[in-house]
């Protein structure tokens, strides 16, 4: 049989097969991560076929959406075997409970509810049997205001870090000006008064030269 996965908190459980109901598996959240632990299964999930694990980074999760469909091939054989095991049961009672009990599950199976998101390109389904669509659909709202949080949080972290590097950026300007103009006195020409004119040669001469 199935088992169940184990988590704290029971809103983060999700059933995944109609007839065995009580198989769950977990979808959980948190600041950073979607992390995604389902038991897969076979037979209206009466058999075990695998687990699927996913830790997606919210950074990478670009869409995410739930569906409803409807097959409706399942959907008229189910119909079929509820009828055949109604008809059965002047007959055989055992019989056409059994026929009852695959009949609903075969119809039920038939209709579906799928949480499906978008990581990096690469879209990734869950199927859930129809009586979870309501907590499918919770479930789609509370991870949208996750990435909608995160793409706040993240934006303002941009924009803290561009004041931040364009403060830096004005500090350092104001510096660079201070410094040129000091570097531009230092080496600024002597004004004319400070020169004179050897009365043998004409050269010009500056004030406090020794003339030998």
């Amino acid at each position: 049989m199935v088992q169940s996965v184990n988590s704290q908190n029971d809103s983060d459980l999700f059933s995944v097969s109609l007839v065995a109901f009580w198989v769950k598996g977990s979808i959980t959240m948190d600041d950073s991560f979607l992390r995604v632990n389902m038991p897969n299964t076979i037979l209206f999930g009466l058999l075990p076929a695998g687990k699927t694990k996913d830790s997606s980074p919210l950074s990478g999760i670009t869409n995410v959406y739930t569906s409803k469909s409807y097959k409706l091939g399942s959907i008229i054989l189910g119909a079929i075997l509820i009828m055949v095991g109604l008809a059965m049961f002047g007959a055989s009672a055992f019989a056409a409970l059994i026929a009852l009990v695959i009949g609903a599950a075969v119809l039920g199976g038939g209709i579906k509810t799928s949480f499906t998101y978008e990581r990096s390109g690469i879209e990734k389904t869950i199927e859930f049997p129809f009586f979870e669509a309501s907590r499918v659909d919770g479930l789609e709202n509370q991870l949208t205001q996750k990435l909608a949080q995160f793409q706040d949080d993240r934006n303002v972290r941009k924009q803290s870090e561009l004041t931040r590097q364009q403060s830096v950026n004005n500090t350092n300007n104001v510096v660079n000006a201070i410094n040129n103009n000091g570097n531009a006195n230092t080496n600024a020409p002597a004004d004319a008064g400070d020169f004179i004119f050897c009365s043998k040669c004409g050269n010009q001469l500056k004030m406090g030269s020794v003339l030998l």
